[in-house]
């Protein structure tokens, strides 16, 4: 069973590299201009500002003329030039857009990983990409503080909400997705028996994790990370009763029992794995698995796991860090 989060020791150059985050120093997308030879990745917005941080410390402990780790923000700019001397290309906003931009790069290394929020999808390319595990995540429903959207919802009324069409939307409670190539729409709908195609047009498109279209509207709802909700003036991160779900759906929840945002009991979250995505082809090569592999800075450092507890995911199981598994 996967531990639950616990108090992690927050080293010096740790909180360094959070305060640096916080103070918007660092992340500058990505803060510098990539080398060549640099480690560049694009995608999920649920990882990003982990990404960052973790960036941000690696580089710190890896002086020129090292590679250094770049991530490049799932939003910002229409377009990026990933690396010095590449040719520009359209900023991929979310797990899947990144995952088709490694794609579409090739052999060429302008773009070395992609950030994940979602297992293997079902493009066969993908088979030719491993999702190295780095951390875990609970994803739950984002309310307003003061909400006409109870504070616990089952699965099976998710599953209602969410799959409504008009004129049969439910006039009190106003359900955003995030947009389409995100990894927590995918995972989302699948947590709660749903596919694109079964996926109600009540709900409205919105940037993943933009917190802006819940909050202060008393009757939206929206997928959200506890991760990237904690601590959010006016958000509620809601708790998920599974109890009643659709009929074959597997039971997906763990407890959160450091509660975010004021709750005052435990809250269940969908859990779901964090991954950076690379090829097949460079997973074992020392430049990518000294980073991202299962004896890799990521998975060993304390520095990197004080980074990744201290913008409350929790760490990857040790026996899954670094590896291909869900």
């Amino acid at each position: 069973m996967r531990s639950i989060l616990g108090k992690a020791a927050v080293t010096l150059g740790a909180a360094a590299a959070v305060i640096g985050l916080a103070a918007g120093n660092a992340v500058a997308d990505p803060g510098f201009a990539p080398l060549t030879g640099d480690i560049v990745g694009v995608g999920s917005d649920t990882s990003q500002d982990v990404l960052d941080g973790l960036a941000a410390q690696y580089n710190s402990e890896n002086g020129r003329p090292a590679d250094w780790l770049a991530s490049w923000k799932a939003t910002g700019s229409a377009t990026i030039t990933p690396k010095s001397g590449a040719a520009a290309i359209t900023r991929p906003n979310g797990s899947s857009a990144g995952i088709t931009a490694l794609i579409a790069d090739g052999n060429a290394h302008t773009i070395d990983f992609a950030r994940s929020s979602r297992w293997v999808g079902s493009n066969p390319a993908e088979a030719n990409y491993r999702f190295l595990q780095f951390a875990r995540d609970g994803l739950t429903f984002a309310t307003a503080a003061t909400s006409n959207v109870p504070a616990t919802r089952t699965t099976a009324q998710l599953n209602d909400i969410y799959k409504r069409s008009t004129p049969n939307c439910v006039p009190l409670v106003k359900p955003y997705i995030p947009q389409a190539g995100s990894g927590t729409r995918q995972f989302f709908l699948a947590s709660i028996g749903l596919t694109e195609s079964t996926l109600g047009n009540c709900a409205t498109t919105s940037q993943e994790h933009d917190a802006s279209v819940v909050v202060g509207n008393p009757n939206a709802i929206a997928p959200f990370s506890v991760a990237r909700g904690w601590g959010v003036t006016g958000l509620r991160l809601g708790n998920v009763d599974d109890s009643q779900r659709p009929a074959g759906l597997p039971a997906n929840l763990i407890a959160q029992d450091t509660p975010p945002n004021g709750s005052v009991a435990t809250v269940n979250v969908y859990d779901r794995g964090l991954y950076n995505v690379v090829r097949n082809s460079d997973a074992t090569l020392p430049k990518y698995d000294n980073v991202f592999g299962p004896n890799g800075w990521i998975c060993n450092d304390e520095d990197a796991q004080a980074i990744i507890t201290g913008q409350h995911f929790r760490l990857a199981d040790p026996f899954d860090c670094g590896l291909h598994v869900k």
